[in-house]
């Protein structure tokens, strides 16, 4: 029995001596050149261990790398893909001596991990080209038997941390570049068929974000299969949670619920990218959840509801992508949009110091703008096809509100339609289409619009704060052009349409208060109350042809006065010739009383560029006027103080010579037409007189 002690003793020295003494005398730098060489076999990039290299056996076989370095792509722009300041590898003893593996400890600590995309597009973690590839016409080698691996699913796994990591991104295609830090991750995974459960954090431009990471069977999804999955992060400014099912292998795809909140859309611009150069007070907080289906060929966010500052609403997108082009649908319903928040605020506009002359000084000599010949900037049409629906319960655009809104968008080819549906405007219902398109590279612009039963006064205070006319409007306008620059717009501007507002009123002048007294036209000074002229029509069609818009029908029917127009607006050039034609209604019925309107109506020309518009008596008109309607003319004088005889007198002489007092009228003829009184005809001057007036 003693003895038997002594050999067990003697044996136990030995192993003993061997755990302490192995440690010493095995050679390490020999292993570690066997190491490099192995691993630059398999990625056919250089691995180099710039360190020491330390080995122990017990509890534990456990080896720790000192400066690790794993070399980069030629010609990338870091020498090193990865590098690291220490690699602990630790592996459990005697479940290795029976043919398991169960790492106990993998960590890494400070890697540095350089992705990069080269000029030519090569992503620099592709190793399989790195590594080399068979020569042409050699058979790959079967793989043998010998040194075989453990089967993944007998691994089992213990701690397995980053520590403090960098990783950074370039891509030379496009310029783009990120660059993570404080990069730590811990994996909870006892065995590879267990849950695994992952939580780290890092810092991206100086904000920290949190991460957490649920798999219930990562053995499934390694061997091709499925598993459920949660995911989540967490920063002051981005919360983003997804929780459902992923799938691997032929179909791979991802399916179940996810949330978004972004505290502040604003900061997170300015962190992500930059910041947004919007003016408005909206854009602040967003909230989205839905759920989400997708897979190579398609991509769909079902039952979403979002909340953008103080809007709500609801819908669903999806993208076939098994086509030759993405094919996009869906459908978005808002309850409320108001566009106030997205709007720079108004500015108030400085008041002019006066000029010299004591008037406002608006930069005088300055050329008017024009039509720019600039081409026009549009965003890329094609590529993807779009089938959208917008519906908006109400919405309110400065003081503007609208009823319900039914807007479709559609992309298709190069031809993008914005389809206005329907939409509800103070009492009136409308419709309209927006069509533009690329023929040759050229955009062509269509463009349809309908609208009847506008209650005019309350949507004219709200667009303009203008509360002079009353009455029902109706529009039709459908107009074409074609062109890359303002100036080719307009100059291929075609359509027509026509604009006219029913049973209505002009509010603030009467006019039949006027033909009797000019003074209470306006304003009833004891009552102070607001005179308006009603009227049955008002309104007229036009043409437009090469950018010319012809109007030879503008009418304004009133009890006491018909107003004609008619007249062209050159676009193009920016100008204007219009007739304004007053005609007097036979009596003043409905105005407070039958009466009968006297007097000579003056029609009106506007002429002239638009920013120095003319507007002129036309007395020829007012002569033709007198010629046709003597009568008239004679009571015009009678009214005002002159005798049966002056009135016949001036009559004679407006037939006698009617040029002739034109040109006295508009300082025309010779030079001596504006001679003294005494040598000009006492009916000459009262007829001056009077069309003067």
């Amino acid at each position: 029995m003693k003895k038997l002690l002594l050999i067990v003793a003697g044996i136990l020295v030995v192993l003993v001596a061997v755990v302490l003494i192995l440690p010493f005398v095995v050679p390490v730098e020999a292993y570690k050149g066997q190491i490099e060489a192995q691993v630059e076999r398999a990625t056919g990039r250089n691995f180099e261990i710039r360190g020491p290299v330390e080995l122990s056996i017990l509890p534990s076989l456990a080896v720790q790398a000192e400066d690790v370095h794993l070399a980069n792509l030629p010609g990338a722009a870091d020498a090193d893909m990865a590098s690291l300041k220490e690699l602990q590898v630790q592996l459990e003893l005697w479940p290795l001596l029976t043919g398991t593996v169960e790492v106990a400890r993998f960590v890494l600590v400070e890697p540095v991990i350089h992705l990069e995309v080269d000029q030519e597009g090569r992503p620099n973690w592709r190793f399989d080209e790195a590594a080399g590839e068979p020569a042409p016409g050699t058979e790959p080698e079967a793989p043998s038997d010998e040194g075989t691996t453990v089967p993944i699913a007998d691994l089992k796994l213990g701690d397995i941390r980053i520590e403090n990591g960098t990783i950074t991104y370039a891509d030379a295609t496009s310029g783009q570049s990120e660059r993570l830090e404080a990069v730590n991750l811990r994996v909870d995974l006892p065995d590879i068929r267990s849950p695994l459960h992952a939580e780290g954090s890092l810092r991206y431009k100086e904000q920290p974000v949190q991460l957490q990471l649920a798999v219930q069977s990562p053995l499934s999804v390694i061997e091709g299969g499925s598993s459920p999955l949660t995911l989540s992060t967490d920063s002051d400014l981005l919360d983003l949670g997804f929780d459902g099912t992923i799938a691997n292998g032929a179909t791979p795809g991802a399916e179940g619920s996810v949330e978004l909140d972004v505290a502040s859309i604003r900061d997170l611009s300015a962190w992500l990218a930059e910041p947004i150069e919007f003016q408005g007070e909206g854009l602040r907080n967003l909230e989205i959840a839905g759920q989400i289906q997708a897979s190579p060929e398609r991509v769909a966010f079902t039952g979403a509801t979002i909340a953008l500052d103080d809007i709500d609403a609801k819908g669903e997108v999806s993208a076939d992508l098994s086509g030759a082009v993405p094919k996009i649908t869906g459908r978005l319903d808002v309850a409320a949009l108001n566009l106030n928040p997205y709007l720079p605020a108004a500015a108030s506009e400085p008041v002019p110091e006066p000029s010299q002359e004591g008037r406002p000084d608006a930069g005088a000599g300055a050329e008017p703008a024009g039509w720019s010949d600039e081409p026009i900037a549009l965003p890329p049409i094609g590529g993807v096809e779009v089938d959208f629906d917008l519906t908006v319960g109400s919405l309110t655009y400065q003081k503007i509100e609208l009823g319900r809104t039914v807007l479709g968008l559609a992309l298709q080819d190069q031809t993008f339609t914005a389809d206005l549906r329907e939409f509800a405007l103070y009492g009136g219902q409308g419709s309209g289409s927006l069509q533009v398109a690329l023929q040759n590279g050229t955009p062509v612009i269509k463009e349809q619009f309908r609208l009847d039963g506008l209650q005019a006064l309350p949507f004219l205070q709200a667009a303009a704060d203008f509360d002079r006319l009353e009455g029902t409007a109706s529009a039709e306008i459908t107009t074409e052009t074609r062109g890359g620059t303002e100036r080719q717009l307009v100059q291929n501007l075609n359509g027509n349409g026509n604009v006219t507002f029913q049973n209505g009123a002009i509010v603030g002048i009467n006019i039949a208060a006027m033909v009797r007294n000019a003074a209470t036209a306006f304003l009833n000074p004891e009552a102070g109350e607001t005179r308006k002229t009603d009227f049955a029509e008002l309104g007229g069609s036009f043409d437009i042809q090469n950018g010319i818009l012809s109007n030879q029908d503008m009418r304004l029917q009133a009890p006491v006065l018909r107003v004609n127009g008619s007249g062209r607006i050159d676009l193009p050039q920016r100008t204007m010739n219009y007739r304004i034609e007053p005609v007097a209604a036979p009596t003043l019925e409905g105005q407070g009383g039958r009466q009968e309107v006297v007097g000579l109506l003056v029609p009106v020309v506007i002429q002239g560029p638009w920013d120095d518009l003319e507007y002129k008596p036309d007395l020829s008109g007012v002569v033709q006027q007198a010629l046709e309607n003597p009568e008239q003319l004679k009571r015009q004088i009678e009214q005002l103080g002159g005798s049966a005889d002056q009135a016949q007198g001036a009559l004679k002489a407006l037939r006698k010579d009617p040029k002739k007092l034109l040109e006295g009228l508009t300082g025309g003829g010779s030079g001596d037409q504006g001679g003294s009184e005494q040598q000009e005809d006492p009916a000459q001057r009262l007829l001056k007189g009077l069309f003067d007036r």
